[in-house]
Order: C-alpha cells, then sequence, then structure tokens
C-alpha cells in the first residue's frame, strides 16, 4: 500500500499505448509546491487527470463498464485477448488488477496532499471552493475503490472487508489495513457531506465534482448502504433544486455525443488530447474496434419490444457486416459511446457519464419503494421523458424499478451492482453469480498483498 497511498506519486509517468495522451498544462504534480490557489487548482485537475489517466482498467477505462461487463445484459461479440473480455469471464486475478487499484488510490494520495496544503494557504476564501470539491472527489475515488474491491453492504455478503481508507498524507513505513464494511461506506458518504455541508461550488462545472455531484454521489452512497430515506432527501434535492434537467424524447440520442449535456450532472473528460485511449468504452463498443462490449441478443430484442421508448434506439443491430469487411465485428451494440463531438477519433473519446439526474429519479423511485412512499410518480417522471405517449401507473414494483434500471442505464457501470445489492442473481452466459459469491469482488492486487505482509488481507474466492 504505500507506494499507493503513501509516496505521493507524479501526474503522469510514461506514455499508454497512445501517442495522443498529454500531460495537460493545468495539472501539475504532486509533489510541486502548492503556494497559491492558482496551483491548488491545478492539483484539483492533476488529480483528476490520474483518476482517468489514458491507459486500461482505470475508471475512464473498462472499469466505466466493469459492472455491464459482469451483468446480465452484456455479451461479447469478439475476443480480442483484452481486459474487458476478461472482466465479463469473471478471470481477472491478483495478478490482473493493479491498474484498478493504483490509480484511484494515487489519485486520492494527491488529494490529500492538496488538503494539507491547502490549509496553510492564506487565501483561505478564495482555497475553499477547491478544498470541498477535492473531499468530493476523495469520496468518489474511494467509492470507485469499495464497489470493486468490497461487497455491497446490502447485498449481505459475509465478507465484510471494506477498503483501506486513506484520509491523510501518511508516512512512507505506515502499512493500511482494511477498514470494516460499515466504516468504508460512512467514510465516503462523510466526504461527501463535507463538500455539501460547505455549501460552495453550485454552479455548473463540467467535468468537476461540484455541490450537486457530491450531492448525486452521496444518494447513491446512501442506497447502497441501505440508508433509504437519506438516499431519497438527497434524490429529491438534485431533482427539485439542481440546474440539470432530464433529457426529453427529441434530445435523448444527440446527448450521448455531447458534453455537459442537460443531465450530467458529473462526467469525465476525453478528449483528442486528454486521455483518448484505445481502452475507451467506446472503443470496447465498437464492431470496429476490440468488439469486446456488446449486449446480448436476449437485451436487444427486450429493448426493440416498445418502438415508442426512445431507449430502443440506443442499442443497435449489427449483426450483418458491411460486404466485403473483415475486420468488422458482428453482434449489438451500446451506443452510449459514439465519440464526443468533433472527435478525431470518436472511438477513443466519449466523456464518461459518471452520474446522470436520471439516476437520481430511479434512486427516489427505490428509496421510495423501500420505505413505504410512493415510488410510482419518479418512473412516471422518467418515463414521460422516454416513451411516446406513455400513460402514468398507479402502482410499480421492485421489479419496475429494476427493469427500468436495465434500460436507463445500460452501459454506465450500474447494473451488476444493482443486482447484488437487492440480492439477485446475475444469470449470463453460463455464469450464476449471486450477492454472496466471491466473484462479486475483484481480488487486491498481489504487489499490495505482499508488500503488506499480512497486514492487508485479501478478498476471499
Amino acid at each position: 500500500m504505500k507506494k499507493l497511498i503513501y509516496i505521493l506519486p507524479v501526474v503522469l509517468m510514461t506514455a499508454a499505448c497512445d501517442a495522443l495522451n498529454q500531460d495537460p498544462s493545468t495539472a501539475v504534480t504532486v509533489d510541486t509546491a502548492i503556494t497559491s490557489v492558482d496551483d491548488l487548482a491545478n492539483a484539483v485537475n492533476g488529480a483528476y487527470y490520474v483518476a482517468t489517466y489514458g491507459t486500461m482498467l482505470t475508471v475512464a477505462s473498462e472499469m466505466a463498464i466493469y459492472a455491464d461487463l459482469i451483468g446480465p445484459d452484456s455479451y461479447q461479440p469478439a475476443s480480442s485477448g483484452q481486459n474487458a473480455s476478461r472482466l465479463a469471464q469473471f478471470s481477472m486475478t491478483a495478478n490482473d488488477t493493479y491498474n484498478a487499484y493504483y490509480y484511484l488510490y494515487a489519485a486520492i494520495a494527491s488529494i490529500n496532499n492538496a488538503i494539507e496544503k491547502a490549509a496553510l494557504l492564506e487565501d483561505q476564501e478564495d482555497a475553499a471552493p477547491y478544498v470541498a470539491e477535492l473531499y468530493a472527489m476523495r469520496g468518489l475515488f474511494h467509492f470507485h475503490l469499495a464497489t470493486f474491491f468490497a461487497p455491497i453492504p446490502t447485498s449481505g455478503n459475509t465478507n465484510q472487508m471494506g477498503i483501506v481508507l486513506s484520509d491523510k498524507v501518511f508516512n512512507i513505513d505506515y502499512i493500511g489495513e482494511r477498514a470494516g464494511l460499515d466504516d468504508t461506506y460512512d467514510f465516503i458518504i462523510n466526504d461527501f457531506t463535507m463538500a455539501i455541508d460547505s455549501g460552495l461550488n453550485k454552479d455548473r462545472n463540467t467535468g468537476h465534482m461540484n455541490y450537486w455531484a457530491a450531492l448525486a454521489l452521496r444518494a447513491r452512497a446512501n442506497l447502497y448502504a441501505g440508508n433509504w430515506q437519506d438516499a431519497l432527501d438527497d434524490a429529491e434535492e438534485l431533482i427539485n433544486e439542481s440546474p440539470y434537467r432530464l433529457y426529453n424524447i427529441e434530445n435523448y440520442m444527440k446527448s450521448w455525443s455531447q458534453e455537459g449535456a442537460d443531465e450530467v450532472v458529473m462526467e469525465y473528460l476525453q478528449t483528442d488530447t486528454y486521455n483518448p485511449q484505445r481502452y475507451a468504452p467506446g472503443y470496447y463498443a465498437s464492431p470496429k474496434g476490440y468488439s469486446e462490449y456488446g449486449v446480448s441478443p436476449q437485451f436487444y430484442a427486450w429493448m426493440q419490444e416498445n418502438p415508442s421508448d426512445v431507449r430502443s434506439q440506443a442499442v443497435v443491430d449489427y449483426s450483418v457486416a458491411p460486404s466485403g469487411d473483415p475486420d468488422y465485428n458482428t453482434g449489438y451494440y451500446p451506443l452510449k459511446y459514439p465519440g464526443n463531438a468533433g472527435a478525431s477519433v470518436p472511438a477513443y473519446t466519449t466523456n464518461v457519464k459518471v452520474f446522470r439526474l436520471s439516476e437520481a429519479v430511479l434512486i427516489a423511485a427505490e428509496a421510495a419503494y423501500k420505505t413505504g412512499a410512493d415510488a410510482a410518480v419518479y418512473l412516471n417522471m422518467l418515463r414521460k421523458n422516454r416513451i411516446q405517449g406513455y400513460v402514468d401507473v398507479t402502482s410499480v414494483t421492485m421489479n419496475d424499478i429494476m427493469d427500468e434500471r436495465r434500460k436507463e442505464l445500460f452501459g454506465e457501470g450500474q447494473i451488476a451492482f444493482d443486482y447484488w445489492r437487492n440480492g439477485m442473481t446475475v444469470v449470463r452466459d453460463g455464469f450464476s453469480v449471486g450477492p454472496q459469491d466471491g466473484k462479486t469482488v475483484l481480488q487486491i492486487p498481489k504487489e499490495e498483498i505482499d508488500l503488506a505482509k499480512g497486514a492487508l488481507k485479501q478478498n476471499p474466492l
């Protein structure tokens, strides 16, 4: 752990496969002195860059669709020998997971350094918005790690180990141990609360954790932790008071190639010069790319059952290759990663949506259902903006809510976690993985287990 959490890394170590990756001028390395608010702002940008660095198994590459790859609705049109197929087959070992672990903890180390340096600045008033954002970022990156490497509290998994919590800059000889699962989620929720309670950063800020993004991710964390009323309260505030608006039927499909679209509360940026990469979800979801992320024929058929639902257009039948094209991998694909408008290599450069307002509506529906409140009002709200000629329903079931999540959030890193936190089993392609199964979490990298000399416990298989 010490080389991840306790030794502060530089922002960019070496280039990945693509020469387009560049160290942005507004991102400083964490060992650079932070002596001004401008330096602090650059340190914030640097921490985002570390977390989303253009290489395999980061939150802007395969891990953005990890829960889809292992979920019930995915299918691999091709197996190019890349990590998406290995994730989908539950075949990743402790020898393979280093990047999914390293880059997030490296970013957290950057954040902790920046928080400590910010406390020494003279201009505390101007520094305060950046400090609030840093706490929100730290909560988000711990949340990612928790969903990858620890069970979800409501799953009922007997493994109750959380993750190593990194809340300060540690001495080089310190070795971290895993916190309990409840303590892990308390920590995550508390970091989001620190950002929210500041009352700062309420303007839209594309690619950044503002007040509303912290509120959104706290709603999700509360849902995962089983804090239903808290999740409902957070989701309702976001729905009713934030500057974000649900897509309507006319702009739904256009939104996937837009930066800062109406309902995107938080997204990770990818451009021609900022983290473009072959490991981006768009290249995995392209019949001319790695083609390791498609949707199953059954899911495609299910989505086509209601052509009045605009979401039926977000999956496509590429089961027949264009004549004479030997490099075309046939199958059914999601269309949520078409490339940002104007991108020179579209498959490398679609912003990864971390949270959209539609998820807040679905969180509200689920939390309302579980507290005995009216859940139908929320599903009606979303469906009116997705289905032509929709007529309100007066009641919904938990299965209705789960189906709505599958339709709305496929391809956005949610579905397997949704199943397991609700005690459901993922069944796909010969796999049957229930919430108690060791496959629900990744193995902690072997390098970290070895370095900790027994202090860091591995997930049971």
